[in-house]
C-alpha cells in the first residue's frame, strides 16, 4: 500500500518484540511490588502480566498499523484509554484516587509502539525514567514535604533565569577586548546555578540519610567554600565532632575538582580531556582520604546544616559580575604578560571562585593555548584548596586542620605529579 512504512526483517522484528516484552515486565514488576509489598494492597489495577500485555498490545498495534494504516494504532490507543478510564472509576470507588498506575499503562502502550518503530534506545531511556520515578515515590514525597517556601522560590527563580531571561539577551560582544557577551555571561550563570541547585536538591533528597562522606560531596556541589566555613566553625565550638567535620570538609573540597571538569567539558571538550588525568588522580586521593578518615571513631554524623539554599537573584548577579571581572582579568593578563600573567590571574581568581576562572579559561582557549589553560585551571584549583585550608586553620579545631591538611595535601601532590608526568 502506497505511503506505508516498510516492515522490518524477521530477526530485527523479534529483537524489538523481546525488548518490548522486557519493558512491560520491568514496569509491571515495579508496579506489582509497590502495590503488593510496599502498600499491602490485595486488589491491583494491573501487575507484571498486565503491563507486559499492554506493551505487547502497543507493539502489535503499531505492527498492524504499519501495513494497514495509522487509524489502527489510534483505535487501539482509544480502546485502551477507555478501558483505563473504567478501571480508574472502579479503583476510585475503593478510595484509591491516584492515577499513577493508569498513566503507567498508557506509557507502556506507547513504549511498545515506539519499540516497533525502531526507537529502541529512546524507549529504554524513557522506561528507566518511568520506573525510577515510580520507585522513588516515598523519597520524593518526603523531599516535597521537607521543602520550605524559600527553597521553592529558588527553584522558580532558576526557571526564570534560565528559561525566561536567557532567550532575550543579545548575543554580541562588547567592552574591553570584546570579552563580554550578555548571553554568554548569563549562560554561565545558568550552568553554575544549575549544578549548585542539583547538588542542593540531591542533598535534600538523600543527604540526611546518606552519611557524612556523601553529605560532604553533595554539599560541595552547592558550595565547597560554604561547607568549609560551616564545618570549621562548628568543630571549633564543639557542636560537631572533629572527624565528621574533617570528612565533610575533605569530601566537599575534593568534589570541586570533578565539578570543574564538568564545567570545562561543557564548553571545551579538549580542555576537559587535558584536565582529566590530574583531576582524576586528585579526586581519587581526596575521596580515599575522606573515606579512611571516616572510619576513625566519631561521636556524631549530623551534617545537615552544611548546605544552604544555593540560588537567588542576588547570588546570580554576583556571579555574573565576578565572571565578567575574571574574563577581563584573564584577557588583560594574556595580552600584557602572556602565560605568566594568566597563571597569576588564575591563582588570584581561584582563591575565591573556581567556577568563574574555569569557565573563562575554557571559553578563551577554544582557539588555542590549551596547555596554558590547563595549567592555569590546575593552579586555580590548588589556590582554591589552599585557601580553604587557610579557612580551616583560622576557624577549625586543630584536629580538623591536621586531618584535612593530610588528605587535601596528598590530593594536591598527586595531581601535581600527574601534571608533571604529562608535561
Amino acid at each position: 500500500m502506497e505511503g506505508l512504512k516498510p516492515l522490518p526483517g524477521t530477526e530485527d522484528l523479534l529483537l524489538r518484540l523481546f525488548v518490548s516484552v522486557g519493558i512491560g515486565l520491568l514496569i509491571g514488576l515495579e508496579r506489582e511490588y509497590a502495590k503488593r509489598v510496599v502498600e499491602q494492597q490485595q486488589q491491583l489495577f494491573a501487575g507484571i502480566r498486565t503491563y507486559t500485555l499492554i506493551t505487547l498490545f502497543g507493539f502489535l498495534a503499531a505492527f498492524v498499523a504499519a501495513g494497514s494504516g495509522a487509524w489502527i494504532l489510534v483505535a487501539a490507543f482509544l480502546g485502551l484509554l477507555a478501558m483505563l478510564l473504567v478501571a480508574y472509576r472502579l479503583t476510585a470507588r475503593r478510595g484509591d484516587v491516584g492515577g499513577t498506575s493508569e498513566m503507567s499503562g498508557i506509557l507502556a502502550f506507547l513504549l511498545g509502539a515506539l519499540v516497533f518503530e525502531g526507537e529502541v534506545l529512546l524507549a529504554v531511556i524513557v522506561t528507566v525514567i518511568v520506573t525510577g520515578l515510580l520507585s522513588l515515590k516515598l523519597p520524593l514525597h518526603r523531599f516535597v514535604a521537607s521543602l520550605t517556601m524559600d527553597e521553592i522560590r529558588a527553584i522558580i527563580q532558576f526557571v526564570v533565569i534560565s528559561a525566561v531571561v536567557l532567550p532575550f539577551l543579545p548575543d554580541t560582544p562588547f567592552g574591553p577586548y570584546a570579552v563580554w557577551n550578555l548571553k554568554d555571561i548569563w549562560t554561565m550563570v545558568v550552568l553554575v546555578s544549575g549544578i549548585s541547585l542539583v547538588g542542593f536538591l540531591l542533598g535534600k533528597l538523600f543527604g540526611h540519610r546518606s552519611g557524612t562522606l556523601v553529605t560532604g560531596v553533595l554539599g560541595g556541589l552547592v558550595s565547597s567554600t560554604a561547607v568549609t566555613v560551616d564545618m570549621a566553625r562548628r568543630s571549633k565550638i564543639g557542636s560537631l565532632h572533629a572527624v565528621t567535620a574533617a570528612v565533610t570538609l575533605m569530601a566537599a573540597s575534593t568534589i570541586m575538582f570533578p565539578r570543574v571538569l564538568l564545567e570545562a567539558w561543557v564548553l571545551n571538550a579538549p580542555l576537559a580531556q587535558a584536565l582529566a588525568p590530574p583531576i582524576a588522580v586528585a579526586t581519587a586521593i581526596g575521596l580515599v582520604a575522606a573515606y579512611l578518615t571516616n572510619r576513625l571513631p566519631d561521636g556524631t554524623t549530623d551534617t545537615t546544616q552544611a548546605m544552604g539554599n544555593p540560588l537567588n537573584f542576588r547570588l546570580a548577579l554576583q556571579f555574573a559580575l565576578v565572571y565578567m571581572a575574571v574574563r577581563l582579568l584573564v584577557a588583560y593578563a594574556m595580552d600584557r604578560h602572556g602565560a605568566a600573567g594568566t597563571y597569576v590571574a588564575a591563582v588570584l581568581s581561584g582563591t575565591t571562585d573556581m567556577d568563574a576562572i574555569t569557565l573563562s579559561l575554557a571559553r578563551s582557549s577554544r582557539e588555542g593555548g590549551l596547555e596554558v589553560a590547563r595549567n592555569a585551571v590546575l593552579l586555580a584549583g590548588a589556590s582554591n584548596t589552599l585557601f580553604k585550608l587557610g579557612i580551616a586553620l583560622v576557624l577549625a579545631d586543630r584536629k580538623v586542620v591536621r586531618l584535612v591538611a593530610i588528605g587535601l595535601g596528598a590530593a594536591l601532590v598527586g595531581g601535581a605529579i600527574t601534571t608533571l608526568l604529562m608535561s
